[in-house]
């Protein structure tokens, strides 16, 4: 009962929020999340078997217990009141992490009050209600862990069906009908952790930023710095661009500043060469402009001049 591994939870919670949302993780600072823990181990085996120790072991216990109901409440509080918006990319994961760190904080708090009043009265602390307690609280959260991984797994069932209807409908002599095309659209977003509502969502962020930002303009721009706009993790954006939208991100924003350069050339009367109409229209180069006006369009933007007229 007097094993420290209940001071591991905290920092378990705690990395589990930050590789949520794809912060980098500093290995000093790992060490040190996990010190207390390291330090409480060695001092329960020294107390365990120096005999001269072992009177001091249950006052130890009430330092342990302590300790780790004062840790669970630090960190299912931050987990609690963390605001991060890219915390929300994965709602489930997030909902559950919520929840557990909501039950710890009411057991924690639960746990410091009992055995603060118990040995403030004088009475000797039952250490068996105390562990209970505790060992029920592991048994919660590996409910919940359980729960997510079913979650996972039915989404990777899902995503295996789905790779499957596409195989039969490319191995079949006949095209896909549009019908076919638009059901396996969408259900592309099976494949993924996230529902379509968050898909939904994503989306309707990043047609705002290139309809109404123009985001596409600035040659700088890539993957990394648009998940920053958007304040999600790359890893998520890529889901949206390859797994929603059906298109990767060199492919989405080549078609907005196809059409910009279009318009462009419509207008422009002549007074703008090639070279400015790509840079303008977000290409760091005439050739890279050229390649993929071609590719989109079926013709050069020159023909494309003569054709408008």
């Amino acid at each position: 009962m007097a094993v420290p591994f209940f001071l591991c939870y905290g920092p378990f919670m705690y990395f589990a929020v930050k590789s949520l949302i794809n912060d980098n993780f500093v290995k000093r600072k790992i060490y040190l999340h996990y010190a207390p823990s390291f330090i409480a181990m060695v001092a329960y085996l020294v107390m365990a078997e120096v005999p001269v120790l072992k009177g001091y072991l249950y006052m130890y216990n009430i330092v342990l217990f302590l300790s780790i109901a004062f840790s669970l409440t630090y960190y299912s509080g931050w987990i609690l009141f963390y605001e991060n918006e890219k915390h929300e990319d994965n709602p489930l994961a997030n909902k559950l992490i919520k929840i557990s760190a909501f039950v710890l904080t009411c057991m924690s708090v639960t746990l410091i009050v009992f055995i603060s009043n118990q040995f403030m009265m004088g009475q000797t602390v039952d250490f068996e209600i105390v562990a209970s307690i505790l060992y029920c609280s592991a048994l919660f959260l590996i409910f919940l862990g359980f729960r997510y991984k079913v979650h996972i797994f039915v989404s990777y069932f899902k995503g295996n069906n789905e790779e499957n209807y596409k195989k039969e409908i490319k191995e079949s002599s006949e095209d896909p009908t549009p019908d076919m095309v638009v059901i396996m659209n969408r259900q592309k977003y099976s494949k993924s952790a996230l529902n379509e509502s968050v898909f939904e969502d994503y989306e309707e962020k990043l047609l705002y930023l290139f309809e109404e930002e123009k985001v596409y303009l600035d040659n700088e721009i890539s993957l990394e710095i648009l998940a920053e706009r958007m304040k999600l993790s790359k890893h998520h954006l890529t889901q949206l661009f390859n797994v929603y939208i059906g298109e990767n991100f060199n492919q989405f924003i080549n078609k907005y500043r196809i059409d910009h350069s279009c318009s462009l050339l419509q207008t422009a009367d002549g007074q703008l060469t090639m070279e400015e109409v790509a840079f303008e229209s977000g290409f760091n180069s005439k050739v890279s402009f050229n390649r993929h006006f071609k590719n989109i369009m079926g013709c050069t933007p020159t023909d494309y001049i003569k054709k408008a007229g």
